[in-house]
């Protein structure tokens, strides 16, 4: 089983290849704004570094947000049109759940800084269960942090692909054209154009 793993949510793109549960190869680089241009060129890349044609992969686990607008935009029409050019599966996790796959504990706090003093935040039990995914402030972090003691992750703390592949495989696989992105807000152009209309 060769699995493709894409993660454009913030800053970084991030292309990964796995087979049966170990990193084949991984290519990393932070690109603000720049992910239409890496996202192909890196999937493109990996494959051609481990001899491996398009048709070789057997899924993709596509990173759905949240995060950034437009880089999870890019990563998930890209992924979603690998899935059904190549007839394949296809899986989606959140940004905020892949952080927290691999530790141990009763409760998981992850938490993406969306600027403003606002916060993604994503609360899971002890099997990465989700508990809530939703857009908050600094006082909804206390209050669960207070009512779970949970262990703390953040956007700051890297994730490890193979856990994420791991987890994955009991993940359903879903209709490329079902797979959308998970914003959690509305993206900031949108929000100033609805303040306009209201």
């Amino acid at each position: 089983m060769i699995s493709l793993f894409i993660d454009t949510s913030l800053s970084d793109v991030s292309i990964a290849l796995v087979k049966e549960g170990k990193i084949l190869s991984n290519i990393k680089n932070t690109s603000p704004k720049e992910h239409s241009i890496y996202t192909t060129k890196f999937i493109e890349d990996i494959l051609k570094e481990n001899n491996l044609e398009p048709n070789d992969v057997n899924e993709i686990v596509v990173v759905n947000g949240p995060g950034s607008f437009t880089g999870i935009r890019i990563g998930v029409t890209i992924a979603k049109m690998c899935a059904y050019l190549l007839k394949i599966n296809i899986k989606e996790i959140t940004s905020l759940k892949i952080r927290v796959l691999g530790f141990t504990g009763d409760y998981f706090l992850s938490t993406i800084d969306a600027k403003h003093g606002n916060y993604y935040i994503g609360l899971y039990d002890k099997e990465y269960n989700t508990i809530t995914e939703e857009f908050n402030n600094i006082d909804r972090i206390d209050e669960l942090k207070e009512k779970y003691n949970p262990v703390l992750v953040t956007e700051a703390d890297d994730y490890d692909i193979e856990e994420i592949i791991k987890y994955a495989k009991n993940l359903p696989s879903i209709n490329p054209h079902a797979v959308n992105p998970v914003y959690l807000k509305l993206p900031e152009a949108m929000e100033k154009n609805d303040k306009r209309s209201s």
